[in-house]
Parts: C-alpha cells; structure tokens; sequence
C-alpha cells in the first residue's frame, strides 16, 4: 500500500509540472496475454495517458483475466509508467515499470483456496501506427508471489 501511495504522489508531481495548454492523448486497448507462470491464456484491456507536452512519457493501467484451466481462476491489474525511448515515422518502442496486484483462485470439491499479491512489473513494448488503430505488443516480467513473464498483444484506439 505505501508503494501505491509513492507511485500515485509522483503521478501528480509530475502533473503538476506540465504546462495547461498541452493537449493530453489518450488510448484504449484489448488484446490476448499469455502468462507463463500460470501457463494460462487471457483477455487483456488498458488505457493510457500521454501528453503532448511530455511525449515520450506517458503512464497506463490495465487489466487481464486469464481463462480458467484446471479450476484455477487468475486475474491480474497493472499501474505503469513508461519512457518512449524510439519513434520514427509510425513505430514506436518503449519501456516500462510499475506496480501489479494479481488475485488466483483455485477450487476444490467443496472448498476454494485464494491467494492475491502485490508486485512490480518490468518491460519493454512496442506500437505500429495504423492511423486510427495502433498494434502493439508487450513484454513484461512480473516480480511477485506470482513471478512470470507476460506476452501481450493487441490493438488500441486513440481518442
């Protein structure tokens, strides 16, 4: 919780910061994730916030559900940060770190077991410029009770 409380106090000073004229860009997306700690499959959407006064930073959560395998049920939602560190003509690569909180529950006959915990995420991605569309893909390491790495594809709509 006080990782939280840090991430979201740096999120205004750096809001603070900018300028009130620079415009504000915002996309939405969905995609297909594949955890392999899990070894499950899952739906994943997000939105991010990038300003143009500030555009090689810009800042996202998201949320993925992984499809139950075995009665194990997965979800996972992710707070990030990222720095645009390339971007030429339409393709652009970034990396990017930030907080994860992940929920697993199994069940049994009659009984269930739960188990959540808080992480950090660690990765780089990339987005191909389609115009109004925007495919991407994302590469990530998840440093928690539930350590794995996540594969993310999809596309997003900027608006």
């Amino acid at each position: 919780m006080k990782a939280t409380i840090q991430v979201l106090v740096l999120f205004a000073v750096i809001f603070s910061f900018t300028s009130q004229t620079s415009k504000a860009q915002v996309t939405a997306g969905a995609g297909m994730a594949f955890g392999s700690g899990i070894e499950q499959v899952g739906i994943q959407g997000d939105l991010h916030y990038r300003l143009s006064g500030m555009p090689s930073i810009h800042f996202g959560g998201g949320f993925t559900y992984y499809f139950p395998k075995d009665n194990h049920d997965f979800y996972e939602v992710n707070l990030n940060g990222a720095y645009t560190f390339y971007e030429e003509f339409m393709f652009r690569s970034y990396a990017f770190t930030g907080l994860n909180y992940a929920r697993s529950k199994t069940a049994h006959q009659n009984a269930s077991v739960s188990d959540s915990a808080f992480g950090l995420n660690a990765g780089i991605g990339a987005e191909y410029d389609f115009g109004r569309l925007r495919a991407f893909g994302d590469l990530k390491y998840v440093i928690s009770e539930f350590d794995q790495a996540v594969f993310t594809i999809g596309l997003r709509v900027p608006f």
